[in-house]
């Protein structure tokens, strides 16, 4: 493999369509390793840490400004904090859906 390909092959993302025709969705990618250091066991604190970084994960997405030009991360996450359980259930599906410990979860062949 290219290292060129790692990020396409190795770096998870979450689609999380916001209506029913999935016309209104958010592409997110999983935290880098110096966003992860902020997540741990407590549920809310990994909610804190994931709106922080929420704006900088924001890979895609189906909604525009006023304009009709693709909105940036910083403005979908201020535009959708402003409901507070939206934002809320955004951020619970996008850190349920990162395979934080599963990913290499297979067993460990013996070097012999």
């Amino acid at each position: 493999m290219k290292i060129s390909e790692i990020k396409n092959s190795y770096v998870f993302t979450t689609r999380i369509d916001l209506n029913e025709d999935g016309t209104e969705y958010i592409v997110l990618r999983e935290p880098n390793t110096q966003e992860i250091s902020g997540l741990g066991e407590d549920g809310q604190k990994n909610l804190e840490a994931m709106n922080k970084i929420f704006a900088n994960c924001v890979i895609e997405s189906g909604i525009t400004d006023d304009d009709g030009n693709p909105a940036d991360g910083k403005t979908i996450h201020n535009a959708l904090k402003e409901s507070g359980s939206l934002f809320t259930e955004i951020l619970e599906t996008w850190i349920t859906s990162v395979p934080f410990r599963s990913r290499l979860a297979k067993p460990v062949k013996s070097g012999k």
